[in-house]
């Protein structure tokens, strides 16, 4: 982790030091979804960070890796950039739809040379508030593009309520 004067990962244009290593040195809480969002994206891209991203899962989620910050520390990707394509929150529930964008390595058998190759992940994100913080609970690969619902059509949001009472307020 570095905390020289860098412009963050999570791509909001701040210093590091005046963005997401202020959620990361535990001086302050994400207050929405989004930016929480940023300061795990952040987290993921520095590395030695897996204390900070097993404190922002919600414990009982699906998927959470076991308690070994040791495994989230370690940078498998070099992350280049991430897009926040929506974001919405209802009430305790939250949601952020985004692509990340990396590099992955292969080793090429041929002469032995590394390859980086550009990828992109995908994913509409799950959030929820739980004692004044809000937390990482799971999300959709690849989402599928999101149906425009009909005002008494339950919510593709995925809240319970009708779509008129949520995202079409």
């Amino acid at each position: 982790m570095t905390t020289e004067a860098t412009e963050c990962p999570c791509g909001s244009g701040l210093d590091y030091s005046d963005c997401c290593a202020r959620y990361h040195q535990g001086l302050a809480t994400p207050p929405d979804p989004e930016t929480l969002m940023r300061s795990r994206y952040s987290a993921f891209a520095l590395g030695g960070l897996g204390d900070y991203l097993l404190a922002t899962w919600a414990p009982d989620a699906p998927g959470r890796p076991p308690e070994d910050a040791a495994m989230l520390d370690r940078r498998t990707v070099d992350w280049t950039g991430l897009e926040i394509l929506d974001s919405s929150v209802h009430g305790a529930q939250g949601m952020v739809e985004f692509r990340a964008h990396y590099l992955e390595h292969d080793l090429e058998h041929e002469g032995g040379t590394v390859e980086a190759r550009p990828a992109v992940l995908h994913e509409r994100a799950q959030f929820r508030r739980s004692q004044g913080r809000w937390l990482y609970v799971d999300g959709v690969i690849d989402p599928p593009a999101r149906a425009t619902a009909g005002r008494n059509a339950p919510c593709p949001c995925g809240s319970g309520k009708k779509y008129k009472k949520c995202c079409g307020a």
